[in-house]
């Protein structure tokens, strides 16, 4: 590899985290980077061959690039920025896509991707993670660690949209169990009940499809809100989000199937034959 050829690119940490606001959240702008070296890394970031000239850089493991850098090699990309919502917006002929600011995920075409590490600025530039925004715009990607190498491979123009995507039924019940039982939880609390849901899909314990699963009643109704008719209500954004992200593939634990606010469950049957895994806001979450 010459030396035209190889990337030097800054290793950037994530360094300090101003307080959080009285409201308890941190806004973007708080999660800022310093530029704190480890050293110069060869490292390639290849485009369907070809070595990509924009601005990469690593956070907490995570690769990012500049939004607008990477958006700007596709044809007729036009990006926006609201300053009052702090969202950037991209639209190609295939693509619509936003990113907000601090956020936790990608709208492209409808479908959510979810940045575990977040969505940031810093020193006027907003960066997202390097596999999800390459998924939004139709990309195939791949990494060589003896390399030190990425390779992003075309495969559509843009991702499919979430009405080629999502299954309609299996989409509505899933956001409206999630808000049911967890209107009121964290974002992360939302996940948490969605992921149970397809764990219960992919386990050999219960039936194989989000409806089943969540109208089950072999062993007696399993989600009260199917019973109650608090599954009728009306979900909100995150709960709507929540799902999609779920849709995705994204898991917050691959063992979690069972879950239970303790002080209001009339049984005490998880607690004293599953395992404790996690607790998210007033949810215990169990495994088998």
């Amino acid at each position: 590899m010459t030396r035209k050829m190889k990337k030097k690119l800054i290793c950037a940490v994530l360094s300090a985290l101003i307080s959080a606001s009285a409201a308890g959240n941190v806004s973007a702008q708080q999660k800022f980077l310093t530029e704190n070296y480890s050293g110069e890394k060869e490292y390639r970031l290849l485009i369907d061959g070809y070595d990509y000239d924009g601005e990469v850089i690593f956070v907490s493991g995570t690769t990012y690039v500049a939004l607008r850098e990477f958006s700007c090699m596709a044809d007729n990309a036009i990006i926006t920025w609201d300053d009052e919502d702090e969202c950037a917006y991209v639209k190609t002929d295939s693509l619509e896509l936003s990113a907000e600011d601090g956020g936790e995920y990608i709208d492209a075409n409808g479908r959510l991707l979810w940045c575990e590490d977040g969505i940031f600025t810093y020193d006027d530039k907003m960066y997202v993670p390097l596999r999800q925004i390459s998924a939004a715009f139709g990309f195939d990607v791949y990494y060589d660690a003896e390399k030190h190498t990425t390779y992003l491979t075309r495969l559509s123009s843009a991702i499919v949209p979430e009405e080629e995507f999502y299954d309609h039924d299996e989409l509505y019940w899933l956001l409206k169990l999630i808000y049911a039982e967890s209107g009121a939880e964290p974002f992360l609390g939302k996940l948490a009940v969605g992921t149970v849901v397809m764990n219960r899909v992919d386990s050999d314990e219960f039936p194989s499809n989000i409806v089943d699963v969540i109208f089950d009643k072999e062993n007696g109704v399993q989600f009260t809100p199917t019973a109650n008719g608090a599954i009728e209500k009306d979900p909100d954004e995150d709960s709507i989000a929540a799902a999609k992200i779920c849709l995705e593939d994204v898991r917050l634990s691959d063992d979690i199937l069972y879950f239970l606010n303790e002080e209001l469950s009339s049984s005490l049957w998880i607690v004293e034959n599953c395992t404790y895994v996690m607790t998210i806001g007033c949810h215990d979450f169990y495994a088998d």
